[in-house]
């Protein structure tokens, strides 16, 4: 019985050593998977990172891709604001020009007519500022100037102006009587107007002209090189007769 006791007790003791080893052997290899367990995780974080480092990178292109547009279509659209006052400045200076050519061939040839009639009373009136243009007669084709009579508030005078220069070469001091006198103190109207309302009318260029009275109107009346004599009231420029 105590034999057997003792075998039983050496077994145990064989057993429990055993164990002991295992337990040391498998202590050993612990360390072991730990640093490849470490291993594993660096390489996976290096993975990761450079990842990372790349999506940044793509990401940092787009927004400088995107940035570079954004600046170029707000170059863009700069130019083109840049350009649009140019092209109205270009209009302004366009309409600024023709209003100046307006301007001129107004001072020219009273409402910018350009027959010589019309610069030949501007003329009369340029030296007799104030004055009254009572008659007009066109010489041009056969004496190469216009004849005009002014009345100055006191004096009538009758000048003949060059048809190409618009000089006056010649003047005469002409009496007025009274009638003449009163038709040429009811005038309200350019002379310019009335002639270019009796061309329109006549559809023809003046020859010759004078203040008439017709049926208690003072009028202008405007014989065209049509034959046509158009007579325009003095007070309004209104039409008051036509005879062809």
């Amino acid at each position: 019985m105590t034999n057997t006791t003792h075998a039983h007790r050496r077994t145990s003791r064989v057993a429990l050593s055993l164990a002991a080893v295992a337990a040391l052997g498998l202590s050993a290899c612990a360390p072991d998977d730990g640093e490849d367990t470490t291993e594993d995780g660096g390489a996976a974080d290096d993975i990761q990172t450079q990842e990372t480092s790349e999506a940044t990178d793509e990401e940092t292109n787009q927004a400088t891709e995107t940035a570079d547009e954004g600046a170029a279509a707000e170059t863009e659209e700069a130019t083109a604001e840049e350009e649009t006052p140019t092209e109205d400045a270009t209009d302004e200076d366009t309409a600024t020009d023709e209003a100046t050519a307006t301007d001129e061939g107004t001072a020219e040839g009273g409402s910018g007519g350009d027959h010589p009639v019309y610069q030949a009373v501007e003329a009369a009136l340029a030296e007799y500022d104030g004055g009254v243009i009572t008659q007009f007669e066109d010489n041009t084709d056969d004496d190469g100037y216009v004849e005009v009579a002014v009345y100055d508030g006191e004096t009538e005078w009758e000048l003949e102006i060059d048809s190409e220069s618009f000089e006056i070469i010649d003047t005469e001091e002409d009496d007025i009587d009274g009638d003449d006198r009163e038709e040429a103190e009811a005038v309200e109207i350019e002379i310019s107007e009335a002639i270019q309302s009796a061309e329109s009318e006549g559809g023809a260029e003046p020859d010759e002209g004078e203040l008439d009275t017709e049926d208690g109107t003072v009028v202008w009346q405007i014989e065209l090189d049509n034959d046509t004599e158009v007579d325009i009231d003095v007070t309004n420029g209104e039409v008051v007769n036509v005879d062809q």
